[in-house]
């Protein structure tokens, strides 16, 4: 799948979360486009984000 195709679907994820209720940040698209990329694990990025919501951060 190429990197065009996974900003579709990272859009589409995002649709999702919000209609939960849930804010995207800026810094949590910058670290999905590094897990596409490959440049991150999958586990890396969710510790990441979960460290950021226990600091308070959104």
């Amino acid at each position: 799948m190429g990197f065009d195709r996974h900003i579709m679907s990272m859009r589409n994820s995002e649709a999702s979360v919000r209609m939960e209720g849930y804010e995207i940040t800026p810094q949590m698209r910058k670290q999905c486009e590094r897990v596409l990329r490959g440049e991150l694990s999958t586990a890396e990025c969710l510790k990441r984000f979960a460290a950021d919501q226990s600091k308070g951060e959104k």
